[in-house]
């Protein structure tokens, strides 16, 4: 199967930034691509500041004006879309990310498990954890999602495994405050953290990272295709938008 990850920069305005993103899964789909994955936070970038005046705004109903046009657009291009988003219901806000089938559905929706997300002071009434890992069977097998600090945390990776997916989905936001050369910090040290955890999922893993202007939102970017072994299959730069397109036999798992 072929898949996408795109890279999406983030600007202050909600619609452009999903102009950007409705453009990138066209051109996913019109190359081939069964399924695109986006960063979490991908609407808006991670750029809540725990304060809910200001962070509901950020948030999407799962029934909203955004993620009902992927869902429209998925049915019409044949695509499956997955992406993180901020996710409002009844007054709280979750960090989430959604795989949005091409029938018209939303096949699978995950809330992010830790608080990483936040800071301590943020009000636990607004500022909410989801509580489960699921997985969901496609017709190119066994899929679920790990958002950004979950992956390292033993009791988030430990419920991922026992649901044996054959493909882990993994939206971040990563950013590199006082790193003066980012690219060679995670080049030689901090992308094989990474690559050891991923590991232990022995699944394939498809990981994009929030692109940042370096005003709105500082993360760096990237994207990686990583394999059941924890071994790189293909890899997209840093700083830069745009799609990394990568050849997976998901069905056999290798």
């Amino acid at each position: 199967m072929k898949c996408a990850v795109a890279i999406n920069k983030i600007h202050a305005s909600k619609e452009e930034n999903f102009l950007i993103i409705r453009s990138l899964i066209k051109e996913a789909a019109d190359n081939g691509a069964g399924l695109v994955l986006f960063p979490e936070a991908a609407l808006t970038g991670l750029i809540n500041t725990d304060l809910p005046e200001n962070d509901l705004a950020l948030g999407e109903n799962v029934s909203g004006k955004y993620i009902n046009e992927l869902v429209s657009l998925s049915k019409k291009l044949g695509i499956w879309i997955a992406t993180g988003f901020f996710e409002t219901e009844d007054g709280a806000l979750y960090d989430s990310a959604v795989l949005i089938s091409p029938d018209g559905n939303i096949a699978l929706k995950h809330r992010r498990t830790d608080s990483g997300w936040h800071s301590p002071r943020a009000p636990k009434e607004v500022y909410k954890e989801g509580t489960e890992h699921l997985v969901i069977e496609t017709p190119f097998g066994r899929v679920a999602f790990l958002v950004c600090g979950e992956l390292f945390h033993d009791d988030a990776l430990d419920a991922v495994k026992e649901l044996k997916p054959d493909l882990m989905l993994v939206p971040m936001a990563r950013s590199a405050y006082e790193v003066e050369d980012v690219q060679d910090w995670w080049d030689s040290d901090e992308k094989w953290f990474y690559l050891e955890r991923l590991a232990q999922l022995r699944a394939n893993c498809l990981i994009a990272n929030c692109l940042g202007d370096g005003v709105i939102e500082d993360s760096f970017g990237g994207a990686m295709a990583v394999d059941k072994k924890g071994r790189i299959v293909a890899e997209f730069p840093l700083y830069n938008q745009g799609l990394l397109y990568v050849e997976m036999d998901l069905e056999n798992n290798t």
